[in-house]
């Protein structure tokens, strides 16, 4: 039995199509390649002319985010690497983050966010005052911030205790220069006067209220305030003084 020339018909405008088709891709293939051959994306073509610089920049200078990234910009506007440029800006020290963009038809802006340091954590790092710990060079010369010591893995727990004991020291108008947390888990700080105090492992809190309540009484008629204050017992704790204000001092 033949087949309806209706059908045989469809069949073949559908052969048709599907040729067409490939003609078509075959043809926007050619014309890629004749696109990148003839010189379109290359960087005399579409360079790239202006590079813009975004930051709050405190330790890092535009300047040497220029240099750090120029070499990576002799390219075309089409094929600049982005992931390079994020890459070397995120070598400099002090960059907590890159944002890269193109902008047609010759820009690239490339936008920088500091670490912010709150503390140093152990030696040669700081934390940042996002909670995250970073290093640069010259890290254990920043003046000016408290240094919290202790086991890496509770770096969030040691944090924590410094933002609580200097939030509560500064009723006194006392801040906490140095927190120390031991592999043994016993605290012992620091203050700003220059006072060492130990607080032990068991107790902490209580022990810190013991210390804070007991403070105005503790420097009444005093003209330094003690050298060493011991709360590792139940009901009290010890005081040693310094024989003047230069051992006070030191």
């Amino acid at each position: 039995m033949s087949r309806p020339i209706h059908q045989h018909a469809r069949q073949q405008v559908g052969s048709a199509s599907g040729v067409l088709l490939l003609v078509l891709l075959f043809a926007g293939s050619v014309a890629g390649v004749a696109w990148v051959g003839m010189g379109i994306v290359a960087p005399d073509r579409w360079p790239i002319r202006w590079l813009e610089v975004n930051g709050d920049f405190q330790r890092v200078s535009a300047e040497q985010l220029r240099a750090s990234l120029s070499p990576s910009l002799d390219s075309s506007f089409f094929t600049v690497d982005l992931n390079g440029l994020e890459a070397a800006a995120g070598r400099i020290s002090w960059v907590a983050s890159v944002d890269v963009q193109k902008i047609w038809p010759d820009t690239v802006t490339v936008t920088v966010d500091e670490y912010e340091p709150v503390a140093h954590w152990n030696s040669g790092r700081l934390i940042a005052s996002n909670g995250d710990p970073f290093s640069v060079p010259e890290a254990d010369e920043l003046q000016g911030l408290p240094w919290l010591q202790g086991p890496e893995t509770r770096l969030e727990e040691v944090l924590d205790t410094w933002v609580e004991i200097d939030q509560r020291l500064g009723a006194l108008g006392l801040e906490v220069a140095r927190l120390s947390l031991d592999d043994r888990g016993a605290w012992s700080l620091q203050m700003n006067n220059g006072t060492q105090v130990y607080l032990g492992r068991d107790s902490m809190e209580e022990r810190l209220q013991r210390l804070l309540s007991s403070w105005d009484a503790l420097m009444e008629q005093q003209e330094v305030p003690p050298r060493d204050i011991d709360l590792r017992y139940t009901n009290g704790f010890a005081v040693a003084w310094a024989r003047d204000e230069a051992e006070s001092r030191g």
